[in-house]
């Protein structure tokens, strides 16, 4: 998530309600391609510690993924020592849906009845781009699927789209500016946190190259698709193109060199952490899957436009439908760009499709 002037929020958090874990397929893939980092990284920690180990899951979002995650980490932690007590704490914005995330961290499936010592589950409402638990007190990090959003809602002139990559070279200079300061901010508050030998893994959708030295852009064909959607709206006077033309969507997705930029001799952050890993790779998309597999482009659609919904719809309703409304109501404007998403995606699936390029960067804490 991350925050805006004024509420704090990019996003008001994933769209709630369950509707986010029930489409988010793709995230969870994610999060269990992750699986051996984590207990990797649990099984180099020093355990000498009282009275609990803590796991701190940064950008929790309505919890299936989270919970999976934290669970790998609690199973990891079972084979060194069976009892020691785990407080496992859950970190998003204060808006975002936390009754959603523990019910399913109380769910079958759930982590609280895992075998062994106590592991007791507790929320820091606030922006992880500031500290939100005391200082040196976190043993594990991990944040999945949340970091590459902005901190605050970013306002540059686009001549054709409204993903960072599709911007001039003087605004996505600006853009990646921006997302540098965020990512310091990020990382700067997770120094703090962490204790000395403490492990940090941030999964997310990155930037990478080709075979030929070309530019690899995760979601770079979605964007572009929910881009000629809006396009269509604004030029039926539903949607204000001067709103249009001002938007980006809020994600920027970091190189390898990007996300390790802080820490590299004479940077901000040079010294507060080893680096463990930061490999970058593609995680294929379980909705094309099911296209090809049944040749369904109705029902691909269907699936694919859920997913797009469930992460997108709040900032888009925050950031470009509600300043840009015109003559229409806010959430049936909203409810019409993912109809005609909908129908663009059945009628030309590939053209939209999702591609993305994972990077696992894991650190420690000296």
């Amino acid at each position: 998530m991350g925050d805006r002037p004024g509420s704090g929020e990019v996003t008001t958090g994933m769209k709630p309600g369950g509707y986010y874990d029930l489409h988010s397929e793709y995230q969870r893939r994610v999060v269990e391609g992750g699986d051996p980092a984590i207990r990797s990284l649990v099984a180099g920690s020093e355990l000498g510690i009282d009275p609990a180990f803590v796991v701190v899951d940064y950008g929790a979002g309505t919890g299936a993924t989270s919970v999976h995650a934290v669970g790998t980490a609690i199973s990891a932690l079972r084979e060194r020592n069976r009892e020691l007590p785990v407080w496992a704490i859950h970190n998003d914005v204060l808006s975002n849906d936390f009754t959603q995330l523990f019910r399913a961290i109380a769910a079958p499936g759930g982590y609280l009845d895992l075998p062994g010592g106590p592991v007791l589950a507790a929320a820091a409402g606030g922006s992880f781009y500031s500290p939100v638990v005391p200082s040196a007190t976190v043993h594990l990090g991990m944040c999945s699927n949340a970091a590459h959003w902005y901190r605050e809602q970013p306002r540059v002139e686009f001549v054709d789209g409204i993903y960072f990559s599709d911007a001039n070279s003087a605004a996505r200079a600006r853009l990646a500016a921006q997302a540098a300061d965020d990512w310091l901010g990020f990382l700067g508050a997770r120094a703090d946190e962490l204790a000395p030998g403490g492990r940090l893994i941030v999964q997310g959708i990155a930037t990478t190259s080709d075979d030929h030295g070309g530019e690899l852009v995760s979601a770079q064909k979605l964007l572009r698709v929910m881009y000629d959607v809006a396009l269509e709206l604004a030029s039926e006077s539903k949607l204000d193109p001067d709103v249009l033309s001002s938007y980006v969507f809020p994600v920027y997705c970091r190189t390898a060199e990007e996300a390790t930029a802080p820490m590299g001799e004479g940077a901000p952050l040079a010294g507060e952490f080893e680096l463990l890993g930061a490999p970058v790779e593609e995680v294929p998309n379980p909705y094309w899957e099911m296209l090809e597999r049944d040749g369904d482009r109705r029902a691909y659609a269907q699936a694919y436009t859920a997913f797009v919904r469930a992460f997108s719809e709040s900032t888009l309703i925050e950031h470009l439908f509600t300043p840009g409304a015109r003559d229409t109501d806010v959430d049936r404007l909203c409810d019409e760009f993912f109809a005609r998403f909908e129908a663009a995606t059945a009628a030309d699936p590939d053209r939209g499709r999702y591609e993305a390029w994972i990077l696992r960067l894991s650190l420690e804490r000296p």
